[in-house]
């Protein structure tokens, strides 16, 4: 991925109603900036008004983020950008963008994406108990394949 050089603003459509992607959007808020993100619920009415077009691009499906100069980023692409904006994660932000290890994001993303219902129910409204027995009950071999196609020295 090409970071965009001299980034001034992004914004960010996610799912308001998603546990998860809520969390993540506090967590950036509460971060020290390099450049300001507008966070925008893609359930906002105001959201096709400040992005005319954004729900044909189906932003429920997964994170949208568009630049000042109005260039688009979805998915792992969009998390880096998003941990590009926080100053402390810059480094972060950068080497996950490379050609090595974007992949990876990429597959992380997808898996979370597919699964951000369920996970925001299990660990955003739960007790501690209750989400070690959800976790349990888990098949893990979906993540046995990713995690077996990491190269060596990267974990």
């Amino acid at each position: 991925m090409k970071i965009p050089p001299n980034i001034q603003t992004i914004e960010v459509y996610y799912d308001g109603r998603c546990g998860m992607c809520c969390t993540f959007h506090e967590w950036v808020n509460q971060q020290t900036r390099a450049f300001p993100v507008r966070f925008i619920a893609y359930q906002d009415p105001q959201a096709e008004e400040w992005f005319p077009g954004v729900n044909a691009l189906e932003p429920e499906r997964e994170m949208i983020v568009r630049t000042h100069d109005h260039q688009l980023y979805r998915g792992a692409e969009g998390w880096v950008l998003c941990l590009l904006s926080c100053e402390k994660y810059q480094g972060i932000a950068r080497r996950i963008a490379s050609p090595t290890l974007l992949p990876f994001a990429e597959k992380t993303c997808h898996a979370l994406a597919a699964r951000r219902h369920k996970l925001s129910k299990i660990f955003f409204r739960k007790k501690d108990q209750e989400v070690a027995a959800e976790l349990h009950r888990m098949p893990t071999d979906e993540c046995t394949e990713a995690c077996n196609n990491i190269p060596d020295g990267l974990i």
